[in-house]
């Protein structure tokens, strides 16, 4: 299934060994010393780091912007990227993991550095732009869905969509809020920008 699709809110959450990299600290290392806040609400400690983050790899204006929450109301999700506000909120229950705070963190600061550099393009939430931003944070081979035993909560997708062009079909919980078109035939016909003869058109229940 192909979106074309500039999504404002990304729930993400990931998987998978970070590769130990001269650029970043062994991970672990950042929750030892951190302490978060209880439940939720903003982490000092957590922003001053992304900051470090982002002065790092030269994007200093964008380091002012960023805040970091935990958002005690997450159940299986990980960590969630908010763009353009700069924002990432966290899941608490990643105190009970060594070493995935940090790691978390860098994944979805990792969205918000390849929005901003796409500025108006629209990009894949884990394509290219995704995964350079990811190795630029030192997490080369940083994976798209986590292995963590959180609770899982599985929603029907009530809303089914189709291509009207190639037929290829979008499952959503919810209906589509914004014009969305299918990616592989804007790409093959309209050089990969929105074309509304390839809008996803709702099938009848």
């Amino acid at each position: 299934m192909s979106l074309m699709s500039f999504p404002r809110q990304l729930w993400l959450a990931f998987a998978g060994g970070e590769p130990k990299s001269k650029a970043a600290p062994e991970a672990g290392a950042m929750d030892k010393a951190v302490k978060p806040q209880a439940g939720e609400g903003r982490d000092a400690a957590l922003e001053i780091q992304a900051r470090k983050w982002l002065d790092g790899i030269g994007m200093n204006e964008e380091a002012k912007l960023i805040s970091v929450e935990w958002n005690a109301r997450m159940r299986s999700t990980a960590g969630y990227a908010k763009w353009p506000q700069w924002l990432v909120e966290l899941n608490p229950r990643l105190k009970e993991f060594d070493g995935e705070i940090e790691r978390t963190l860098k994944h979805e600061l990792a969205h918000l550095i390849a929005y901003a550099r796409a500025g108006r393009r629209r990009i894949q939430p884990h394509g290219a732009e995704w995964r350079q931003a990811c190795a630029d944070l030192g997490i080369l081979n940083e994976r798209v869905s986590h292995t963590m035993p959180l609770p899982r909560h599985k929603q029907r997708r009530k809303f089914s969509y189709v291509c009207p062009a190639c037929g290829t079909g979008a499952e959503r919980v919810r209906k589509f809020k914004r014009h969305t078109a299918c990616l592989a035939c804007c790409k093959k016909h309209n050089k990969g920008r929105y074309d509304v003869r390839f809008q996803f058109v709702m099938k009848p229940s």
